[in-house]
């Protein structure tokens, strides 16, 4: 047979596996009705002791469960979700990825979209599932997603659907056991997890006057262990990235693997002032070990060669890291990205962001009975911090495995091969299918300069830090008439259909990546660089460097990260069409970051301004 798109130097005869698995989440209950499509969810937050990586603390359930029960749907389905709140505190609940294509009052953002939903109080979301493929939910208030409240969103496409997976195979068996295998596809929810709540992280961060960047634990499907390495080990794996800081005040990481709260002080924050001796010594240097449940996807192969294949939802759930996804010795091919189809990639790893969604498909008829580790490590500058799963193939003649896996990185994120190093996922390759054409000029630009404010922890998209006070003050800003034109630098109007160019610059360096999430609907990613923006347009900027821009077919996504800025500034310019007139929040979605005010209040379709229902101006 043959698969077409092959990348040079990955061998055709490579053996691949079988998935026949019980369910991974457990489904919120959805009632179908008969006559009508309609998807009715109750999800219930509670805040109770829970210890998902073998160590107790308080933290978020929605339905006695962590994460959060998947909700699934069909493309075109009205959607009904309702929200108990029976914490002691204040929530939202916001979709991420969703549109919300006409509905902005069920976006779930306080003081923007709708109040807080406060104690014993509940709120009903209501919206039309216009899109199709991966998504998740996640709360939209302070920090809560460190504290456990998200879950899966599974949007089943509509029939006839045009699908890519003739770019991956032309046999018909395969393509067959592809469609079966997308039409189910089984979830893996990656987070990072601490042992102290978002409200004793804030607190800390605030005396300290510094960023918490010190996690303890990855999770796969809320699942995990918090290893405490070594101190060879985390010598030896050391990156060189890191040593530059470590070098400049003569110190190591830390038993945690973490760069000490001293050496991000004085070199990320310098001249910034900050308390490090405020900071207890369990969130950067002691290390506590704590053994939880591993994550285990079990495979069971058939004796015959019929063609099977397995689709894996990957969602980045991260608060902080940005880590690599990979299963040892298997091969993915991606096919969808934040939702949505594009041409493609055949790949060893995929580097995973906070909010990103990849839906990857994995040949599994020929894989080699056994226990292959499926492996997530934080690609983050200031940490050493990994979660393993497995991923069990079985024989219906041995059901004991005893073979081992061979990884592709170290725990440092480095390839094991420096000589056949894995082939990454390239995001400067995704082209969307079906192709998706851009128009070569925008209607306005704004050009949006990123720093940190007066503290390492206050952050600002454009000069100024965003108020989170405006979820007490009055009403939502959706429910009050919009400005004609943008009135300062946290706020841009614009016109319906239009096109809107918006270019990230760091205002300083160095500066990491900031995933940069749009509410409302999809951004195009039309160029980036390094060195300084000095043009006010994409169009100048195009005559003198063409070669960092793609106005052809260039990804698109509801998130981009930033370009990591080390040794200069960076940029990054995206394109949107504003047809969902609303108020909708543009923000970094590395939860410390957004905390810290790196927020901005898109005002799109001016012109032409929802009316928010009575029962949702009665609900707030």
């Amino acid at each position: 047979m043959e698969f077409v798109g092959r990348h040079p130097g990955l061998r055709p005869g490579l053996v691949l596996f079988l998935l026949l698995v019980t369910t991974i989440f457990t489904t919120a209950s959805a009632r179908s009705e008969s006559e009508s499509p309609n998807k009715h969810f109750e999800l219930t937050v509670t805040w109770e002791k829970y210890a998902p990586a073998g160590f107790s603390r308080d933290m978020i359930l929605i339905n006695g469960l962590f994460p959060g029960p998947a909700l699934e749907m069909d493309q075109g389905d009205e959607v009904e979700v309702v929200v108990h709140n029976k914490m002691p505190f204040n929530t939202t609940l916001h979709f991420h990825g969703i549109e919300m294509y006409l509905t902005p009052w069920s976006d779930g953002v306080p003081g923007i979209t709708q109040h807080n939903i406060q104690p014993n109080e509940s709120f009903t979301y209501k919206w039309k599932a216009t899109q199709y493929g991966s998504y998740w939910y996640h709360a939209h208030h302070r920090g809560q997603l460190d504290d456990g409240m998200y879950g899966a969103l599974l949007v089943h496409p509509k029939k006839g659907m045009e699908t890519p997976f003739e770019l991956i195979t032309k046999h018909k068996p395969s393509l067959e056991a592809i469609r079966k295998a997308a039409a189910r596809p089984k979830k893996l929810l990656l987070s990072d997890f601490r042992h102290i709540t978002a409200i004793e992280a804030d607190t800390i961060a605030f005396a300290s006057n510094l960023e918490l960047i010190c996690y303890d634990s990855m999770l796969i499907n809320g699942k995990g262990s918090a290893d405490c390495w070594p101190t060879e080990k985390i010598v030896n794996l050391t990156r060189p990235d890191q040593a530059v800081f470590l070098a400049v005040g003569n110190a190591t990481l830390t038993a945690k693997g973490c760069l000490p709260a001293k050496i991000l002080a004085d070199n990320l924050g310098a001249g910034l002032p900050s308390n490090v001796s405020t900071i207890p010594l369990n969130v950067f240097d002691v290390c506590t070990p704590s053994a939880g449940d591993t994550e285990v996807i079990t495979v069971v192969k058939e004796s015959c060669k019929k063609e099977k294949w397995i689709a894996l939802d990957v969602i980045g759930a991260f608060g902080l890291h940005t880590a690599l996804f990979s299963i040892d010795e298997i091969l993915l091919w991606v096919y969808a990205v934040d939702g949505e189809y594009i041409e493609p990639r055949l790949v060893n790893a995929i580097e995973v962001t906070n909010g990103d969604r990849y839906s990857v498909l994995v040949r599994t008829t020929d894989l080699t009975p056994g226990d292959y580790t499926i492996r997530v490590i934080s690609t983050t500058g200031a940490l050493l911090l990994t979660g393993q799963g497995t991923l069990s193939i079985r024989s219906k003649r041995n059901t004991i495995s005893t073979r081992t896996s061979s990884p592709y990185f170290f725990d440092n994120g480095v390839p094991v091969s420096a000589s056949s190093p894995p082939i990454l996922y390239n995001r400067s390759m995704e082209r969307p299918f079906p192709p998706l054409p851009l128009a070569l000029k925008a209607d306005k630009t704004f050009k949006l300069s990123m720093s940190l404010q007066g503290s390492i922890i206050s952050w600002t998209m454009n000069g100024t830090i965003f108020p989170h006070s405006i979820d007490t003050l009055g009403d939502p800003i959706l429910f009050q008439p919009p400005p004609a034109s943008s009135r300062d630098n946290l706020t841009i109007s614009t016109q319906n259909n239009t096109l809107v160019d918006l270019i990230f610059m760091t205002a300083t360096f160095p500066m990491p990546p900031h995933p940069i999430h749009k509410h409302g609907n999809k951004m195009r990613l039309i160029g980036s660089g390094k060195g300084p923006f000095t043009w006010e347009t994409v169009e100048e900027a195009m005559k003198e460097i063409p070669e960092a821009f793609d106005l052809v077919y260039p990804p698109r996504r509801d998130a981009f990260a930033t370009p990591l800025a080390l040794d200069r500034v960076a940029w990054m310019a995206v394109r949107y069409h504003v047809n969902n007139p609303g108020a909708w929040l543009l923000h970094c979605h590395i939860q410390s970051h957004f905390e810290g005010g790196m927020s901005m209040l898109l005002l799109d379709g001016v012109d032409e301004w929802p009316v928010v229902p009575e029962e949702y101006v009665g609900m707030a």
